[in-house]
């Protein structure tokens, strides 16, 4: 029998988010977990707590406002393009979602741990 978990109302900002997560967005195919980038875009590698061996850009699906990117926004009819440099540098810890199936890896968000 599958139960849902309980949002938890202790412990650290990252561990309450975590908990959340798992509560309010429960999928039993799979688990939320934090990892470590161990490689920058564009050879992007990331390890996994408790894990000994990186992996590679082949399998990771990323946030997209992880990466560097360019916006054009218009601030009092003035068109301007805004920057955005990679937030995954090396030693980063982020949280990843890891499917069941273990054949891809989905890094959401930096973690504050």
């Amino acid at each position: 029998m599958v139960t849902k978990p309980t949002i938890p109302t202790e412990g650290s900002g990252s561990s309450r988010l975590i908990g959340s997560i798992r509560a309010v967005g429960y999928n039993a195919g799979g688990t939320l977990k934090a990892a470590t980038v161990t490689s920058e875009y564009p050879n992007l590698k990331v390890l996994l707590d408790a894990d000994t061996l990186e992996v590679d850009d082949e399998i990771i699906i990323c946030n997209p406002h992880l990466l560097p990117y360019t916006e054009t926004v218009r601030i009092n009819d003035q068109v301007s393009t805004i920057v955005y440099d990679s937030k995954l540098k090396a030693g980063v810890r982020v949280l990843v979602f890891e499917p069941e199936h273990q054949q891809q890896l989905y890094v959401l968000s930096l973690s504050d741990e």
